[in-house]
């Protein structure tokens, strides 16, 4: 999973990036860092720590998810926050996380002047559509270009493809994002070479101050009437503490969290609305060598998780051994899981449960 991090100048996306992947990226104020920040973090999960116990492998293995912080802005306009680099790094991301500001900070100047959270969450909408509007504009200039050394029967098809997306642009242009959609077999032919921003999924991290941690629960009530819709959601943290706390041991952050009631982490938070927006799941695969934790999306069939783990596991796939994590654990082996019954042989209809401990048998 790849999730490009997007915000206004000075909204505090790269101490977000920092918080959710504990590193150490330099925050720019306006328009400071024109490359983009990647790194990796680890998905939280206590299932592995304790089949780790258990069976002692030689190495646990997380799932993982990649963040991207986009090149720094100069300013708040639309053409500079989604163009050169940072559209080709967004042209590979999974989904799109704004980090919108609303903690308040002579120090950094707000891009628009005051702090408005609502305001702001509504411009960068705003912007990713008008992107989609100009690239669909661009696109229907190429077919209409290029319809004069067509067939007949292709001219037909191509004023076809202009018409379906001047429908897309004007859904556009009354607020429509691509996400909320259904997509035609017609319309999906017309856009199937072409990248859609308001396609991919938005995840809204509301940064906020260490003195409205107290409000989280009624920002989240609020964030979650602004941003809704299919494949949206929204959580709050406080990117700077979060940031801080990041740098600390394990145990020193627990510790300082436990004091200071900061609850879970903003890792642990934008991981759980990460999956749930996007509709993932995990599945885990156990035994001397590696105990493993792997992403797929719900229902999927086990060929398809298979595929996760090797393709030729996928292609050679005959069954799969199946138990949940909770009834593993309530047998306490594997050899109690099968005398119980719990342990299980599926075939290729088999859709795999968030938590299922799973060996696939294969033949390539």
């Amino acid at each position: 999973m790849r999730i490009g991090i997007i915000g206004l100048p000075g909204s505090g996306k790269t101490t977000v990036f920092n918080a959710l992947t504990r590193g150490t990226a330099q925050s720019g104020s306006f328009g400071g860092n024109r490359s983009a920040n990647i790194g990796v973090a680890h998905v939280p999960d206590e299932r592995l720590d304790r089949l780790t116990e258990i069976f002692k492998p030689k190495r646990t293995v997380p799932a993982e998810v990649t963040y991207v912080d986009l090149p720094g802005a100069h300013s708040a306009d639309s053409a500079d926050l989604f163009s050169g680099e940072a559209l080709g790094h967004l042209q590979r991301v999974d989904a799109l996380l704004h980090v919108v500001r609303a903690f308040d900070d002579p120090s950094v100047p707000h891009a628009l002047g005051d702090i408005d959270h609502r305001r702001d969450i509504e411009k960068v909408n705003f912007d990713v559509l008008f992107a989609d509007i100009s690239l669909l504009e661009r696109r229907i200039e190429r077919i209409r270009d290029g319809m004069k050394g067509l067939k007949s029967q292709e001219r037909v098809q191509a004023g076809k493809n202009i018409e379906v997306l001047q429908a897309l642009q004007a859904e556009m242009e009354d607020g429509t994002a691509a996400r909320e959609k259904g997509f035609s077999e017609e319309e999906l032919a017309a856009i199937s070479d072409t990248f859609l921003l308001s396609r991919l999924p938005l995840l809204v991290a509301l940064n906020v101050g260490e003195d409205d941690l107290g409000r989280a629960e009624e920002l989240e009530t609020e964030l979650a009437g602004l941003v809704s819709g299919n494949n949206s959601g929204g959580a709050v943290l406080c990117g700077r503490l979060e940031e801080e706390l990041a740098q600390m041991s394990p145990e020193e952050e627990a510790e300082m969290r436990s004091g200071l009631e900061a609850g879970e982490s903003g890792l642990e938070r934008m991981i759980r609305l990460s999956y749930s927006v996007l509709g993932l799941i995990s599945f885990l695969t156990v035994g001397e060598d590696e105990v493993r934790a792997w992403t797929i999306a719900e229902d999927t069939a086990a060929p398809q998780a298979a595929g996760a783990v090797h393709s030729d596991i996928e292609r050679g796939f005959i069954r799969a051994e199946t138990v949940s994590y909770d009834d593993f654990m309530a047998a306490g082996s594997m050899a109690q899981a099968r005398s119980n019954g719990a342990l299980r042989q599926e075939g290729r209809d088999y859709v795999v449960q968030d938590g299922d401990i799973v060996n696939f048998l294969f033949s390539v």
